[in-house]
């Protein structure tokens, strides 16, 4: 594990560019963490270059303001991504997946409207699955029948988010993630969008001059996301430990043993994101 801070600031003048996510780290799938928010204000404060990636199924447009009615100054914000504004785009392209989906949690997929797609009631008389990461617990047992059916079926799997396990009003949840694991194993096709495909940070930093990824500090809380996504880019991390590892500062062994796993390091771990 890399170095234990508490305070942001201590390393701030260290980066000229901040990729931040928002599940686990600005809130925990419920209200925005106040302390968080205004830390990174500071940073815009101090000159940096400050971004938002997020795994979820929404449009940019609507983070957008459901950050603004927490109060949450925008222009403090380089640029905005979430794995539903790409995905959405990469429909929009009409790829050979076919006009008919079938969604593999909830009903409503925000990220359709406005697109010539139909959503089916049945499997059978889908083209492809659609699995989004939304703030919706699941049920990964409750799905197998659907996944085996799909299977049968030969429908690929378009993944909105890799999160495996997300934030849910301060409890870790399993995520849609769980759901493309399992099909992978089973031999399904797998189309995945969002963390850790570094095409992120591409897409933050596309308009910046001078973005030097060893001037970048990854913020995130997912180490299958946003810390891989940091070591793919070659940036520097920080782990947020009360995310969905639910670590804190005195858990030492036990983040060793999770970051050892993975087999890479973070540069940084910080219980909470504070200035």
């Amino acid at each position: 594990m890399g170095r234990t801070i508490k305070h942001i600031s201590h390393i701030s003048d260290d980066f000229d560019f901040y990729i931040c996510g928002v599940n686990g780290v600005l809130n925990s799938g419920g209200s925005f963490n106040q302390e968080a928010v205004e830390t990174l204000y500071k940073l815009y404060q101090s000159g940096k270059q400050v971004m938002l990636a997020s795994n979820f199924a929404v449009r940019v447009e609507t983070l957008f303001y459901e950050l603004k009615k927490c109060g949450i100054p925008m222009y403090i914000f380089n640029s905005i991504i979430t794995a539903g504004e790409i995905v959405h785009f990469y429909l929009k392209s009409k790829p050979q997946v076919g006009k008919m989906y079938y969604p593999v949690v909830g009903t409503e997929s925000q990220i359709m409207k406005g697109l010539d797609y139909g959503k089916t009631e049945s499997p059978v008389l889908a083209d492809f699955l659609l699995a989004e990461t939304s703030l919706s617990e699941i049920d990964l047992n409750e799905k197998i029948p659907l996944l085996e059916q799909a299977l049968e079926l030969n429908l690929p799997m378009i993944c909105v988010g890799n999160n495996t396990s997300v934030m849910i009003n301060n409890k870790v949840c399993a995520g849609v993630g769980c759901l493309a694991e399992k099909y992978a194993l089973m031999g399904g096709k797998i189309i995945p969008f969002g963390k850790p495909d570094i095409k992120i940070a591409s897409y933050l930093t596309e308009g910046l001059k001078n973005f030097n990824p060893e001037k970048c500090l990854i913020i995130g809380d997912n180490m299958a996301t946003d810390m891989r996504m940091g070591y793919n880019l070659k940036a520097k991390t920080m782990l947020i430990g009360s995310g969905i590892h639910q670590l804190s500062e005195n858990d030492k062994y036990k983040t060793n043993e999770l970051i050892s796993g993975y087999g890479f390091d973070v540069d940084y771990f910080a219980e909470n994101l504070q200035w």
